[in-house]
């Protein structure tokens, strides 16, 4: 199919979205968006407990697993 190439007769006009002449295009921003009304309410701590108390709890645990093993392995077998 052979192409045959036409000029166009006019050119296209570049058509405005707002109303308003002659001036920029406004930016959206919300209200209170980048600077909230209210100040954020202050998080406390993730756990009710302290970091240093886990860590004692996790390695009373470990020591308490430990201790259980070694008693079962010293048993005799059936």
């Amino acid at each position: 199919m052979p192409y045959e190439f036409s000029e166009w007769e006019h050119e296209p006009e570049t058509q405005t979205s707002s109303s308003r002449v002659g001036d920029p295009p406004r930016k959206i921003t919300g209200v209170g968006l980048l600077d909230p009304t209210v100040p954020p309410k202050r998080q406390g701590p993730l756990l009710p407990i302290s970091a240093t108390m886990f860590m004692r709890i996790f390695a009373a645990i470990i020591l308490v697993g430990l201790l259980v093993g070694m008693f079962l392995l010293f048993l005799p077998p059936h």
